[in-house]
């Protein structure tokens, strides 16, 4: 076993050296590899991933933020994880990526914070709008809703609710 000291860990802990993998540069193939098709919930989770990253100062693969995907628990909705999943880095087996059961479409969201628990937590909730443009969807239409998602702008696709931690108040961006 290499001597290292307590120092060196620190900064091989920091660099995560056992995640040497990096953002893929093809997302959407990425999505593709991952999930078997590309469809507008995976890329509205991938959107969702890359604002978070933006938000929170962070870099892809770098395991600083929890993630709970609240969703029915089904498809098409279980796929806005895989789209978080390819849009952060992060991973359900690595638990900083979860699922929580909800039973109504207007209560879908996801919730990141930081896991050092410094700053707000961010609640991304698709807009009912969009909700509705891709509940649903026709086969032949998936790429379509999917290079469409990609391309509209964020407040479009979802609204952004910082919570302050306890004793502050909340505010919306």
């Amino acid at each position: 076993m290499p001597n290292f000291n307590f120092a060196e860990l620190l900064l091989l802990r920091s660099q995560e050296v056992w995640n040497m993998r990096q953002a893929p540069e093809d997302w959407w193939g990425q999505i593709e590899h991952v999930h078997g098709h590309v469809g507008p919930w995976n890329v509205l989770g991938w959107r969702i991933g890359q604002a978070a990253l933006r938000e929170f100062d962070t870099k892809w693969g770098r395991h600083e933020l929890d993630i709970i995907c609240y969703v029915p628990v089904r498809t098409p909705y279980t796929c806005l994880a895989d789209g978080l999943a390819v849009g952060t880095g992060n991973s359900i087996g690595r638990l900083n990526l979860r699922l929580a059961e909800v039973f109504s479409l207007e209560f879908i969201h996801v919730c990141i914070r930081r896991k050092d628990g410094a700053g707000p937590t961010m609640i991304f909730q698709p807009t009912r709008t969009y909700l509705a443009h891709i509940d649903s969807p026709k086969p032949e239409r998936l790429e379509e809703l999917s290079r469409e998602c990609s391309e509209m702008p964020a407040d479009s696709l979802f609204e952004v609710t910082r919570v302050a931690p306890l004793g502050h108040k909340s505010k919306k961006p």
